[in-house]
């Protein structure tokens, strides 16, 4: 089992930034029939306002071509970039950038057989475009230097340059949509565009709301492999939930007592949008301790009712309450999951789920419970959840 990489998380965050997208498997072209979007609009037809519902259907107005290869390609400074660009042909043309010696020459990431850095140009203190190099580290003498070299992603960080469609920072959500139409993956603050493993992300701001980073990832997946690969090993390590493939949502975790189980950390999970699958909600029970011990993850709770083919945007809430008065503690979620996406953002719509603990201190799940919940509304707070089931007569063994 492989030990937590701190290079991993400094990844997450360079792309929180706009330096670098993360993706991990190759996504088929939206599809209507096909895609958590449309599964959402379709089921929330008999839940919701027709209003909402009718705004969600009619995300995109309109119908651009189809995404080529070509959308993926970025010029700059007459040098086409794209995904067999040649770094160190790149670096002779274009130098280092200003700045890269004293900003630990690019440094992102690393391990003792890979380096994950960065091109800046024209410079590292503000940097109009960044290019994201995943090397090999070799010995040459007794000095450690970048071996076999190739692009993992590009990073438009000014309006100067615009992508082979012509979108440009600073440019509308509404332009987005109308350049590139239905992404393949939506999620709060960013829309994902693929085409035979190549992805364009699009971040924007949720407030301003236009674009403030634009990513093409050429490579990411197999750079994440080889550096991930060369990490090294603790036998009695156990991986954390946040980094294959789920990334722990701290605000909806908690220590908390139950029954069979003592001081427990409940932990709330969300599949890490870089694996390019519906973004799906998680829950583990883990050892209350903060140091990684053997059997960590003590339980794996069933699938969230939540998830059914919907993209979940958020963890909302979390209770701890006996529901049927059966003395054990049981567990409501609330999820926001995303139906579609407009000029000003993207829509979502709640869902809630209830965890009932069993004579065995285990957990399950009562489907036609959650069903009835959600089609009648009665899925928007904890406390609508928790007077709706307080009328029911429920009996888990």
């Amino acid at each position: 089992m492989y030990k937590p990489s701190y290079g991993y998380f400094i990844i997450l965050i360079f792309l929180a930034l706009g330096v670098t997208a993360c993706s991990l498997s190759d996504i088929n072209t939206y599809n209507n029939e096909k895609t958590a979007t449309a599964k959402a609009k379709q089921e929330s037809t008999g839940y919701y306002p027709e209003k909402r519902t009718d705004k969600a259907k009619n995300v995109v107005s309109t119908d651009p071509k189809p995404l080529q290869e070509e959308d993926f390609e970025i010029s700059y400074r007459s040098h086409k970039i794209d995904k067999i660009t040649d770094i160190k042909e790149l670096i002779h043309k274009l130098g280092y950038g200003e700045g890269y010696d004293s900003s630990n020459r690019g440094f992102i990431s690393g391990n003792g057989a890979y380096r994950r850095w960065n091109l800046s140009y024209p410079n590292y203190v503000d940097p109009e475009i960044r290019f994201v190099v995943l090397s090999k580290i070799e010995l040459e003498g007794e000095e450690l230097v970048d071996g076999e070299s190739y692009l993992v992603a590009v990073s438009l960080e000014s309006p100067k340059f615009k992508t082979k469609r012509g979108l440009k920072i600073g440019d509308t959500l509404g332009k987005v949509l109308q350049l590139y139409g239905k992404p393949s993956i939506v999620t709060n603050g960013s829309l994902l565009y693929s085409k035979n493993g190549l992805h364009l992300r699009i971040l924007w701001d949720t407030k301003k709301e236009n674009v403030y980073n634009v990513t093409v990832d050429y490579n990411m997946e197999k750079s994440i492999k080889q550096q991930r690969s060369a990490d090294y090993v603790e036998e009695d390590a156990q991986p954390d939930p946040n980094l294959e493939p789920y990334t722990i949502q701290e605000g909806q975790s908690f220590i908390t007592s139950l029954n069979g189980w003592g001081k427990v950390r409940f932990v709330s999970t969300l599949k890490d949008e870089g694996t390019n699958d519906l973004i799906q909600a998680k829950f583990f029970l883990e050892v209350n301790n903060d140091k990684y011990v053997e059997k960590k993850i003590l339980y794996e709770f069933p699938e969230f009712y939540g998830n059914n083919g919907r993209m979940i945007d958020r963890i909302k809430a979390v209770s701890f309450k006996d529901l049927n008065q059966d003395g054990r503690t049981d567990i409501v979620i609330i999820a926001d999951y995303i139906t579609g996406v407009n000029a000003h953002g993207i829509e979502t719509h709640p869902v809630a789920g209830i965890y009932f603990q069993k004579k065995d201190n285990t957990y399950t799940t009562l489907s036609e419970l959650d069903k009835n919940i959600n089609q009648t509304g009665h899925n928007r707070t904890l406390q609508n959840i928790i007077q709706y089931v307080s009328k029911q007569r429920i009996n888990v063994q």
